[in-house]
């Protein structure tokens, strides 16, 4: 029987759906299923794996003593000796800036073969994969075929948000690796690591996601954006023209260049729908529009829009929902 191993990103601290999401894409395939992550002394998390429907379960313990994150080199060369020792012939990943890479240089390491950013992949009969990826910005879909001989790797999007699936009886154990790897290969260093403490959820995975386009005209209407997001308990977003003009952090990019999200709620503001954008976001369950242009491009994706002007739909959206938060509480 076929391995396949889906590796979770190192840094990961809650079960959630876009584990399900590439577990049910795993488990498809009729392969043994591992999964894996690295020292995780989280023990919510550890006991939330137990009880998913997989065969094993690893947890890589580098040697040596790395301040977190884990640098990449190490990250590779310890699922590099992984996928050797454990003759895995298939590496999934969700797709996440740090998946993408790590997914081609494991494939290279392990003499693989690798596809990105996939929104399905089939399993044919001589074990080959077909994962069919968006281009052109999401206006053409191309079937990349990986061949059976030799192992694959392929970081996979997440899919709209998904129940967790668990198993009944008795919890998978984990088992505990110790890699062998040179840590002399290990050639970058990381001398200091500056991190940024978000408000709210993290953007790819919230469950409602407000965004702010070149229409909003410049970066103070993104405050008003974050306090509606506070409100609904919601994340920001933007295009790139936004982010490129400096109203806010490339971090807060959505598109074919920036993050994808899924959320139940993709509510936008400004936003003309170029295809470049509508690629990072189509996954959306229910996208909400409101632009000045009765003819932007979002419209055709939109399940509802405004044609008006954000200065004056936005306060009053704003006011309209704490209201109603203020009944609901009542």
């Amino acid at each position: 029987m076929s391995h396949t191993a889906i590796i979770i990103e190192e840094g990961q601290e809650t079960l959630d759906s876009s584990i399900e999401s590439i577990l049910s894409l795993a488990n498809s395939f009729g392969d043994d299923v591992s999964l894996v992550m690295f020292n995780s002394d989280n023990v919510e998390l550890r006991e939330s794996l137990t009880c998913l429907n997989v065969n094993q379960i690893y947890c890589i313990n580098p040697p040596g003593t790395y301040n977190k994150p884990l640098p990449d080199e190490v990250a590779i060369s310890c699922l590099e000796w992984f996928c050797n020792k454990n003759n895995v012939d298939r590496v999934l990943m969700n797709k996440t800036p740090w998946a993408l890479n790590i997914g081609p240089r494991l494939a290279f390491r392990i003499k693989g073969s690798y596809a990105q950013d996939c929104i399905d992949i089939k399993r044919q009969e001589d074990n080959e994969l077909v994962c069919l990826r968006p281009i052109y910005g999401g206006n053409a879909i191309a079937h990349v075929s990986l061949p059976g001989d030799t192992p694959q790797v392929a970081t996979v999007r997440t899919t709209p948000k998904e129940t967790i699936k668990t198993i009944n009886g008795n919890p998978i154990s984990i088992t505990d690796l110790k890699p062998q790897i040179e840590t002399d290969d290990i050639r970058v260093k990381i001398l200091k690591t500056v991190t940024t403490v978000a408000e709210g959820p993290e953007l790819s995975k919230a469950e409602i996601v407000i965004a702010g386009g070149r229409g909003l005209g410049g970066p103070e209407p993104f405050e008003k954006l974050k306090e509606l997001a506070k409100i609904l308990d919601g994340a920001v977003g933007a295009s790139r023209a936004a982010c490129d003009a400096g109203w806010i952090d490339h971090n807060f990019q959505i598109g074919l260049t920036g993050k994808t999200v899924t959320p139940n709620m993709y509510l936008t503001f400004g936003i003309s729908g170029a295809s470049q954008h509508m690629a990072g976001c189509s996954g959306s369950r229910n996208i909400v529009s409101i632009n000045s242009d009765k003819n932007a491009n979002i419209f055709k994706e939109s399940k509802y829009g405004v044609v008006g002007d954000w200065k004056l739909v936005l306060p009053s959206f704003i006011s309209t929902v704490r209201e109603l938060i203020d009944e609901k509480q009542k």
